[in-house]
C-alpha cells in the first residue's frame, strides 16, 4: 500500500534523523505484515471494498503517529486490530447518519466491490448486513480472526460479558435468518 511509502518524515536535526529512520523502519516491518489481515478484517466488518482501504490507510496513519505509545512492540498486531476496528466502527456510525443513494452500475464483474460480491455469495455472510455493528465486528474477531471472548474483550476495551452476550445474541440472529424453520427462527429472536 502507498501508505506505508507516504509515512512522514518528522525533519529535524541530523542526530534525531538516525532515530527518525529507525523508528520508521521498525513501524514499517511491523505494519508490513499486517496488511492483507486488517485489511480483510476492515472489509469484513465494513463489507465495502473502498471504505476498507480508507479505514486501513487511516489507521495506519493514525498508528504511525501513536507508535510511540506502543509499549510492547510484540503486542502490535493486537494494538493495531483495536485501532482498525475503532475505525470501522466509527465508519458504521456516520454511515447509519448519512443515507447513500446506490446508483445503478454497468454488470461488469471486473469493477464490483470484491467485499459485495464475496457477501452475495455466501448465504451467511450476507446475513451478518442484519447485525448491529458491536454484533457484527464481534461475529468476525470472533470467528473469522478465531480469536478467544477475552482477547475480544481485550481489543475492544469491553468487559467479558459483553462480548459473550453480543455474541450469542448475534448466533441466535444468524441462526434464526438461516433457519428454514418458522418456529426456530421466533426461538432465535427471544
Amino acid at each position: 500500500m502507498a501508505v506505508l511509502r507516504a509515512m512522514p518524515d518528522p525533519g529535524g536535526e541530523q542526530g534525531g534523523r538516525a532515530v527518525d529512520d529507525e523508528r520508521r523502519e521498525r513501524f514499517l516491518a511491523a505494519a508490513h505484515g499486517e496488511l492483507d489481515r486488517i485489511y480483510r478484517l476492515a472489509g469484513l466488518i465494513l463489507a465495502d471494498a473502498h471504505e476498507a482501504e480508507d479505514a486501513v490507510q487511516d489507521a495506519l496513519a493514525s498508528a504511525w503517529q501513536r507508535f510511540d505509545e506502543l509499549r510492547d512492540p510484540g503486542r502490535f498486531g493486537a494494538w493495531l486490530d483495536r485501532i482498525v476496528v475503532n475505525g470501522c466502527r466509527d465508519r458504521l456510525r456516520r454511515r447509519a447518519t448519512i443515507r447513500f443513494v446506490p446508483l445503478a452500475a454497468e454488470d461488469d464483474s471486473a469493477a464490483r466491490d470484491p467485499f459485495q460480491a464475496f457477501l452475495e455469495r455466501d448465504a451467511l455472510l450476507a446475513n451478518l448486513r442484519d447485525l448491529t455493528d458491536d454484533e457484527r465486528i464481534v461475529v468476525v474477531l470472533r470467528f473469522w480472526m478465531d480469536l478467544s471472548l477475552a482477547a475480544i474483550a481485550n481489543r475492544l476495551g469491553v468487559p467479558l460479558g459483553t462480548v459473550k452476550s453480543r455474541l450469542h445474541r448475534a448466533l441466535g440472529r444468524l441462526r434464526g435468518a438461516l433457519s428454514p424453520d418458522p418456529s426456530r427462527s421466533a426461538e432465535a429472536d427471544r
